[in-house]
């Protein structure tokens, strides 16, 4: 698939349009400021004369910052530490680490779901059919992205009059989830068909960042992220029965039909966007356009659980996603200080003494444990001795949130761009994962679950590029790294799979290979939410609430403030009926995951 080729300058241009389109509907969630007391420039665009395929860009491109920086690589908390595939350390890491976390607002991450509700009400203004067609259709599959993103963190959200302030609605109602979920799941049902009858779209290409207007790919698209909601809703099947939308139906019916709802078919169609990386708003985030501070990055230190995993497992994403520790501890009784092998890897050496009783990992490959009180000071980082360290090595990075005993994120993830880091909204890798567990279910009687299952987290190796073949399983017992043969590792785990003793076992088994492959994005928290698994909670060190990992986010400050009555009526369903992030929403509540 060719790459849209993002210009800098252009977008620069275009700025001002995407400014335009926000005053012009007045299309935020929730607003108090009077929209006629705001004194219209001259200069300003009206609604009519905005090109909507520039748009269509600017949700793409907004989607993709506020998806992964907002929720899993960003500067606040995010869902990584979660669900374990990253802690912090340095500063500030018991708010993220520990889950002390603090209000958020709709308003920080909607500007993608503010534009999406444009191209849906404006999309008539093409000359073109299958453009109006197009337009509407690519607006309602990332509006219902977003609602179902965001119902899914806070619970109750503004909906069915959410985004009305032009018509004078500031303090729109909070619709009831099981409302909000039949909503979207019509609407993608309707993208679907209303794209079933587009053959060609003029000038998309271009600003279709994500599928260069391929109508194909955004049906295939809609009918997955379907099945990804078909698939939350799994406790609340009675429920939604009552409501009209009957769960199981639905999904076996998409699932056997695929010519009427294609779904994704291998990782090229992924829905994700590649990161440019000419400057720092369409680079990675991660890299040095857009934190000069490299400390951010070297802070940001992979999470044991999601370490060991994939050590035990002898899993060639490990050394994907992972680097080896700068400094690797040695316990020895003769031997002390550092020493440099043959390979480059320098050797920390520490007497018994000196470890006493603390807790050490000496692989290669080494993780923060999860809600650590003090994480700075894990795996002997304190007999540190920097100058000896640039010594053997000078490029080790010796500055704030050091720590030469624990891994970092790999390199690729400390770059403006890279081929396989990308915002990745949905991948055929977790659809494979949602089609097994749909086979366990018994929701589909097509295929096996082993075959889906197989599928993918051979998805996962096709989308970050392992190779048979290729030298990339770390060894724990000698430290080397051996070739990565496909046959022996999914072997391994078709015969786990298939000898599990029931079909929970191979859940649990299933959602581990779920969690490793959506790496990098906060998806997970959604699946580990619903069925408990893995027990991410056993892990926890010294977090704020003993083994209890939040279930939502709470609802920002602006909101008792602008829309007091209609926020407290939210809240007031919530089980126990209290804004923290300890609460049950609806789609928990009956349940017993995850606690």
């Amino acid at each position: 698939m060719k790459k849209f080729q993002f210009n800098s300058k252009k977008m620069k241009n275009l700025k001002p349009i995407f400014f335009s389109i926000i005053a012009a509907v007045s299309l935020l969630i929730t607003s108090c400021q009077d929209l006629t007391e705001i004194n219209k420039s001259p200069n300003q665009l009206n609604a009519s004369d905005i090109n909507i395929k520039y748009v269509l860009t600017s949700v793409l491109s907004s989607s993709s910052s506020n998806y992964i920086r907002g929720h899993a690589y960003g500067n606040t908390i995010t869902l990584s530490e979660a669900v374990q595939y990253m802690q912090r350390d340095y500063i500030d890491y018991a708010g993220t680490n520990n889950f002390g976390w603090t209000a958020v607002n709709f308003s920080a991450f909607n500007s993608s779901l503010v534009n999406s509700q444009y191209m849906v009400d404006h999309a008539q203004g093409e000359i073109l059919e299958g453009n109006q067609k197009f337009y509407t259709a690519t607006g309602q599959i990332m509006r219902s992205f977003w609602y179902g993103f965001y119902t899914s963190l806070w619970g109750d959200i503004p909906y069915s009059e959410a985004m009305k302030a032009a018509s004078g609605n500031f303090t729109p109602v909070y619709d009831a989830q099981i409302d909000i979920f039949k909503g979207i799941l019509a609407d993608l049902k309707s993208a679907n068909d209303l794209l079933s009858t587009v053959t060609t779209v003029d000038g998309a290409s271009s600003a279709d960042l994500m599928f260069q207007g391929n109508v194909l790919k955004w049906r295939q698209f809609a009918n997955s992220l379907r099945l990804r909601y078909l698939m939350r809703l799994s406790e609340k099947t009675a429920e939604m029965t009552t409501a009209g939308v009957d769960v199981k139906t639905e999904f076996s019916t998409m699932v056997g039909n695929s010519s009427t709802y294609p779904i994704f078919t291998s990782s090229s169609d992924n829905a994700s966007i590649p990161y440019i990386g000419t400057d720092a708003t369409n680079g990675w985030y991660g890299g040095p356009l857009d934190w000069g501070n490299r400390s951010e990055y070297y802070r940001r230190k992979p999470c044991a659980t999601f370490v060991n995993a994939m050590k035990n497992g002898r899993d060639p994403r490990l050394t994907t996603f992972i680097r080896p520790v700068d400094s690797q501890l040695k316990v020895s009784p003769t031997a002390t200080g550092y020493v440099k092998q043959g390979d480059g890897q320098i050797i920390l050496n520490v007497s018994p003494s000196q470890v006493g009783n603390t807790v050490i990992d000496t692989a290669k490959y080494v993780g923060l444990p999860p809600a650590m009180g003090s994480p700075d000071l894990y795996n002997l980082s304190n007999l540190t001795n920097f100058n000896s360290l640039k010594a053997l090595n000078s490029a080790i990075y010796i500055d704030a949130a050091a720590n030469p005993n624990v891994s970092y994120l790999a390199d690729k993830y400390a770059q403006d761009k890279n081929d396989v880091v990308k915002s990745v909204f949905m991948s055929y890798a977790e659809l494979n994962f949602i089609l097994a567990e749909g086979r366990l279910k018994n929701w589909i009687n097509t295929g096996s679950a082993t075959d889906y299952y197989l599928a993918g987290v051979a998805a996962s190796m096709r989308q970050y590029n392992i190779a048979d073949g290729s030298v990339t399983v770390y060894s724990p017992g000698n430290h080397a790294l051996i070739p990565y043969s496909e046959s022996t590792f999914m072997g391994n785990l078709s015969s786990n799979f298939s000898a599990a003793a029931s079909d929970a076992e191979r859940l649990k088994l299933l959602m581990t290979q779920k969690w490793l492959a959506c790496f990098m994005t906060p998806e997970f928290w959604f699946d580990w939410r619903r069925t408990g698994l893995p027990n991410f909670g056993a892990n926890l060190i010294s977090a704020n609430n003993g083994s209890k990992i939040p279930i939502r986010y709470i609802y920002g400050a602006d909101e008792s403030v602008l829309n007091g009555p209609n926020n407290t009526a939210a809240i007031a369903k919530l089980a126990p009926a209290e804004n923290t992030q300890w609460s049950k929403m609806w789609l928990l509540q009956g349940t017993n995951a995850p606690w």
